[in-house]
């Protein structure tokens, strides 16, 4: 049995699945506000300056050069000009809206909370490592009930080192006191999840929620399960 199991956010225990209604939701409360702009042009728009912003803000949001906030409200500013809109007031308005909306769209797997309980029941210690602006992480732990559940909490933009870099593995076990080998990293993502963790020496879950198998060429995990029921073994 592990001391400390070490979980990632996005995909192994917060499900984003609701995140395109919200933006949907979002673009549609300022469609309401100003005629001549629909729900659609919207969405296009941030899409598209989403897909051509990413590649330049990304290791600025993941490694803390910006906050997440700044990153993001800049891409609302876009976003409302590609559809003529430059309207300070409006922008406030659209962001306010969006974070209410991302918020709210957030949701657990349902097999988190037993998960988390059943470890802390055996004793075992559970911490963080993710990647993203702090600030925007906190806040999604904020939102579906999970401050203060894990020690260490590490997230990428305050550790200036993201995965798959085992560096980011190390800056917790160094927060966590303890070696490697007690320790278990759980994530659903497999190229960026399981080899920084692999290579620290922690032992890498992969938690395939989708069930579509490890790939040929792919790290290998020490283990690979399908919900966070699998976990820990039955007693």
């Amino acid at each position: 049995m592990p001391a400390l199991v070490l979980f990632d956010l996005d995909g192994t225990l917060v499900d984003g699945a609701g995140l395109p209604s919200a933006m949907r939701a979002t673009c549609e409360a300022i469609a309401a506000e100003v005629p001549g702009v629909s729900p659609d042009e919207l969405v296009a728009a941030n899409t598209a300056v989403w897909q051509r912003r990413w590649p330049e803000v990304e290791d600025d949001y993941m490694l803390g050069g910006r906050a997440g906030e700044e990153i993001g409200r800049e891409a609302w500013r876009e976003t409302l000009a590609e559809c003529g809109l430059e309207d300070p007031a409006l922008l406030e308005r659209a962001w306010s809206e969006w974070r209410r909306q991302e918020r709210a769209s957030l949701r657990l797997f349902p097999d988190v909370l037993p998960a988390l309980d059943r470890l802390a029941a055996e004793g075992i210690r559970v911490g963080m490592v993710t990647n993203g602006s702090g600030a925007v992480q906190r806040g999604k732990l904020d939102a579906v009930g999970l401050t203060g559940r894990f020690d260490p909490l590490t997230v990428s933009s305050e550790a200036g080192v993201k995965k798959p870099d085992p560096a980011v593995f190390a800056v917790a076990l160094a927060a966590a006191g303890i070696g490697p080998e007690d320790v278990w990293f759980v994530g659903d993502n497999l190229w960026h999840d399981m080899p920084g963790a692999l290579e620290t020496g922690i032992r890498g879950v992969w938690l395939d929620r989708a069930g579509v198998a490890l790939p040929p060429d792919g790290p290998r995990p020490d283990a690979v399960i399908r919900s966070l029921d699998e976990l820990l073994p039955e007693r």
